[in-house]
This record gives C-alpha cells, sequence and structure tokens, in this order.
C-alpha cells in the first residue's frame, strides 16, 4: 500500500419521521472534525507515516451528503487503503453513525468511530453494553478518549493494517500545549451561514461536578489549556488567509483556563495593535464574573456573547444536579455585571430536575424572562446522557430509560417524571420557547440593547426563532432550510417514491417558506421599532430593504466585508500581474 484515503465524517441524527437532520446552511461547525482534520495535517507535514501518501476528505453531514462515490472510487484504486473515520458522534447521533459503521463494513471499508458516546459509555459503565459490542462484532474500531498524542500511531496502524479493535486513552488525557489549533477547510465552512466562523477549544475540562455532564467524565475536571501564542497565531493566519474573525471557543467553561490572562492578553494585542476585527463567543461559569478582570478583558479581547450554564431557578433543583457553585440570588447581578461590560449573555436552562413541577417550572421561567433577564436562553429537557453521573445512577437503581438513543437528545422525554407526565413536560419545554421568544418579550429585549449589538442580537433571535418555530428543532442542532433526502432513511422506515415523497414534502416546503416569510417580518418590525423616527424607511419596500442589508449587507455578521476584502485583495494582485506582463 502506498496510499491511505482518510474520508473524516460528522455523522447527523434523525428526526422522528427517520429523515435526516439535514440543513441547506448550518450553523455550528464541528469543533472535533476540525481538531482531528488539524492533526491530521500535522501527521502528513511533519511525515509521521513513512512511506505513505495521505488524503484526507472532510465531511459534515448536518450539511452535506456523506460521500459515498468518491469512498468507492478510492476503494478501486490500486495501493489505496480507504479508512472512514465517524467523530465526535453524541448518543444522538450514534444510532446514524452505527447504521453508516456497519454498511461501510458491509463494503470491505475499514471504520473508526469515536466521540462522547462511546467515550462517555466506556468511561462510566462497567460492561460493554450491546450496540458498542455490536459494532466491534462487526469489525468496527471504536476509539475512546482524547487523540492527540496518540493519532499519529493509529494512522501508523491503519496504513500497515494492524489497528486495534480499541483504542482507549481515557485513562491518559492528554497535555494540548504543542497540539495544533482546530480548523476547518473552506470547502466545508462554505455550507454555514457564517463562513468566516471557526471554532477552537482553547482548554479543556472543567473542575465542577455536575451530575447531568458527560464532559468531567471523559475529558477531566483538571484543566489543560493551549499555548495562548499558538492560539493567536492561527486567528490571525486565518484572518490573513480567509477572512475569518468570528469564533466560538468550545471550552466547557473557559474561566478556568489557568492562563485565561495570556489568553486574552493575546487576542487583546491582535485586535488593538494588528487590527484583526476579532469576535467570539464563549462559555464560563456563573461565577467567572468575580475574577478579577476577568469580564472586562473578554470583552477587550472580543468577547459579544457569553453562554452561562444556569440550568435552573429553584435551589433545590440546583443541589439535585450537583450544581452547587449557582446561587440563584446572583443571578440578576451575574447579567448586569456582563451586559454592562457590552456583551450580550445567554443561558442554558433545563427544565424536569426531579423538584420540578408544571406551576413550579412556569414560576420560574417567568422570573427567567422577567427578573433574570438574559439577552438569549437555550431550553433543554434534563436527561440521563451516556457518560454522565445521572445516567450510571439510573442503570444501578433499574429505572428505565427509553432504548432508541436518537431520542436522547436533551429535547425528548426519555425517563419518566416523578411529578409529571411526558406529555406535561414536553408541554413546558414548549412553553419556554414560546414564552421566551414571544415579539413583546423581545422588543423589551432590543429596547435594553446598545444600537451597536441590535443587529447581532436579531441575527440570533432569527436563528433561534427559525428553529423552534419553523423548523420545530432545537436551534443548536438546526441550521436554515431543512433538506430531506428521500432514499437515506432510517432501517425501519419505508423510502418513498419520487411521487410520493414529492406530495409529502410540497406542503412542508410551503409552510417553511411561509414561516421564514412571518418571522423575517417579525424581526423587521422590531428593527423599525429601534430606528429614530427621521431615519425610519418610509414605505414597505424600502424597509425591507434596509432592514436586509442591516441583517445580510456589507460588513454585517454574514462575512460578506471579509469576502468583499478577499476580492479586492485578488484584484489587486491581478492588476499588478497584469503591469508587469
Amino acid at each position: 500500500m502506498s496510499r491511505l484515503a482518510l474520508f473524516l465524517i460528522r455523522p447527523t441524527k434523525y428526526d422522528d419521521d427517520g429523515y435526516l437532520l439535514r440543513h441547506y446552511r448550518g450553523v455550528l461547525p464541528s469543533n472535533t472534525l476540525a481538531a482531528i482534520h488539524a492533526l491530521t495535517e500535522d501527521v502528513i507535514q511533519r511525515r509521521l507515516v513513512p512511506d505513505v501518501a495521505i488524503t484526507t476528505w472532510l465531511c459534515d453531514e448536518s450539511v452535506q451528503r456523506v460521500p459515498m462515490r468518491r469512498i468507492r472510487r478510492a476503494m478501486r484504486q490500486a495501493g489505496t487503503h480507504v479508512v472512514v473515520c465517524l467523530v465526535g458522534v453524541q448518543t444522538s447521533q450514534f444510532p446514524r453513525a452505527a447504521d453508516l459503521a456497519f454498511r461501510f463494513r458491509a463494503l470491505g471499508v475499514t471504520v473508526l468511530l469515536g466521540g462522547f458516546h462511546v467515550s462517555g459509555t466506556l468511561a462510566m459503565l462497567p460492561e460493554t453494553p450491546a450496540d458498542l459490542q455490536a459494532l466491534l462484532d462487526a469489525g468496527v474500531t471504536l476509539v475512546a478518549g482524547e487523540i492527540e498524542t496518540t493519532w499519529p500511531a493509529m494512522l501508523c496502524d491503519l496504513a500497515r493494517g494492524t489497528q486495534r479493535s480499541t483504542y482507549n486513552t481515557l485513562g491518559a488525557t492528554p497535555s494540548l500545549a504543542a497540539a495544533p489549533v482546530p480548523r476547518l477547510r473552506q470547502q466545508v465552512l462554505a455550507r454555514f451561514v457564517y463562513r468566516h466562523f471557526g471554532t477552537i477549544d482553547t482548554s479543556r475540562g472543567c473542575p465542577f461536578a455536575c451530575s447531568f455532564c458527560t464532559i468531567i467524565n471523559v475529558q477531566g475536571r483538571t484543566m489543560r489549556e493551549r499555548e495562548p501564542g499558538a492560539i493567536a497565531t492561527a486567528v490571525e493566519a486565518s484572518y490573513r488567509a480567509t477572512g475569518t474573525s468570528h469564533y466560538f471557543f468550545t471550552d466547557d467553561n473557559i474561566a478556568r483556563n489557568p492562563r485565561w490572562r495570556e489568553l486574552f492578553a493575546e487576542l487583546i494585542r491582535l485586535r488593538e495593535e494588528e487590527h484583526v476585527p476579532l469576535r467570539f463567543l464563549m462559555q464560563v461559569d456563573l461565577l467567572a464574573h468575580r475574577t478579577h478582570e476577568f469580564v472586562t478583558m473578554a470583552a477587550r479581547a472580543g468577547c459579544f456573547q457569553v453562554f452561562l450554564g444556569m440550568e435552573s431557578l429553584n435551589p433545590a433543583s440546583l443541589r439535585d444536579g450537583g450544581k452547587r457553585q449557582n446561587r440563584v440570588d446572583d443571578y440578576r447581578t451575574v447579567i448586569e455585571t456582563w451586559r454592562a461590560a457590552g456583551v450580550l449573555t445567554h443561558v442554558g436552562y433545563i427544565i424536569g430536575f426531579p423538584h420540578d413541577s408544571p406551576a413550579s417550572v412556569r414560576d420560574d421561567l417567568r422570573n427567567l424572562r422577567d427578573t433574570v433577564s438574559p439577552d438569549v436562553a437555550s431550553f433543554f429537557m434534563l436527561s440521563p446522557l451516556p457518560g454522565s453521573v445521572d445516567h450510571a445512577q439510573l442503570l444501578r437503581e433499574g429505572v428505565a430509560i427509553d432504548e432508541d438513543l436518537n431520542r436522547i437528545d436533551t429535547f425528548h422525554p426519555v425517563v419518566d417524571h416523578p411529578r409529571m407526565s411526558r406529555a406535561e413536560w414536553m408541554e413546558l419545554y414548549q412553553e419556554a420557547w414560546a414564552t421566551f421568544y414571544d415579539a413583546t418579550h423581545l422588543a423589551r429585549q432590543l429596547a435594553r440593547t446598545p444600537p451597536d449589538q441590535q443587529i447581532t442580537l436579531l441575527q440570533i433571535y432569527l436563528w433561534y426563532k427559525a428553529a423552534t418555530v419553523v423548523e420545530r428543532f432545537h436551534p443548536m442542532m438546526t441550521g436554515f432550510v431543512r433538506l430531506r433526502p428521500r432514499t437515506d432513511r432510517r432501517p425501519g422506515h419505508p423510502v418513498e417514491s419520487p411521487w410520493r415523497h414529492a406530495r409529502r414534502r410540497a406542503p412542508e416546503i410551503v409552510h417553511m417558506l411561509r414561516g421564514y416569510g412571518r418571522l423575517l417580518d417579525e424581526l423587521r418590525r422590531l428593527w423599525l421599532g429601534r430606528q429614530p423616527v427621521e431615519h425610519r424607511p418610509s414605505g414597505t419596500v424600502r424597509s425591507w430593504a434596509a432592514f436586509a442589508r442591516a441583517m445580510f449587507g456589507a460588513g454585517g455578521y454574514d462575512g460578506s466585508g471579509a469576502r468583499r476584502r478577499r476580492r479586492a485583495s485578488t484584484s489587486a494582485a491581478a492588476i499588478s500581474t497584469a503591469r508587469h506582463a
């Protein structure tokens, strides 16, 4: 063998009708896909697999088709070993990932499968469950834990055809100091709304002990961080090459990165000395605002949105979840501190703790909206994710959990609740989205938002209401314009004829288009309400045009400003070449 054809695929999940959850444009790229791509490119550049040419293809199935034809062509090439790596697989994506793995194994392709489901399950359960064993029996290699230090050796094994059945590094979390910084190819990012949007995990781990969390049992409770200088270098290089200026720092808790001050100082230098227009969102705990200079430095470094794991306004529920660091009496202060620094606040809120009841949840949601009043809220159902303490405890106690892992996604009820039916639980969950994102409440939120942040907040509201009202899925798993491939359906669901599928899809598409129209009109009216009377465009057509320019125009959050700079640079280079010729 002289060539290793490596296909890095991040699977999607199925919807309740068995169709793939895929969109024309996505919102959040996969950091795991970016990290493994960067690791692989590093192996190639350093020639760590001798005498073997490695070629890679990337696929995020939430916005792309799995390249079956390309894989088959690679299999027919002499001297080529084809390997499919199913990466970053969460529990709700596991059924789809397993279906792909069995399909590829039937073709004779070498398959690796890893991610939080495999890692969390092997970390917390004493025996290998049947679903993972079935993959092992089919010849699929399972990967548990982080692979920064083991990926070169794994690629050597793959090149020789001596790969193991399991690679497990859960007991030896690697240092990130010298690890390459995650990055995705532009061909993948072109499938997302924000093409100048990147992801980086500046650190891993979390020191807290939330019972519903899987990260602490996979990545550990000891913080490990990347070199701040290396992150700054990567951010600047990406901006100069592709115009990428917005990032999601995916750390579970960047406030516990031991070198956060150095990191923010490097990012401030990029903004203020190198004139990189960096903006980023990050996740922190609710105690972060107490750390001296953390909030002010984060804002100077370019933080425009912070995600806070608030989880509940019920102290008993916080104790249930091991979230003892949260203090309900401090919630308003936390929001006001970040808001005073010019940073939008985004809270995560969980519905379904054992102490929750329909009445208590409704009271807490009103307080969240009207008193605590964050700018954005994401709602979840309490779910026993494999890899969490909650999941392991329920299994030990013999509590019934839905067997269909596709439903364990934090927006389906998968266990019985002691104080409400599953129907009541689902109703509360849907009610939370409807009441928080009611147009009247959004108008109040915009009224308190500085003018320079209002467009960003409207863009977030567009994403969130498009997901929950039009697409009817959780925003963090949703993009824009749902696609439903006809033939690639979950086993057990019939593949419809083209005519029958078209008849089903036509009214769905009409509903979707009308939904987007109503939503955009609602946001347009909200935007007009925030314009000074003397600057308010007259007439419907002019107001739509002005709204579209503000939301999606040059220099906006859609990255068109970066594309304009690249076009100008390309044009200048072409003119210079012509003159010399």
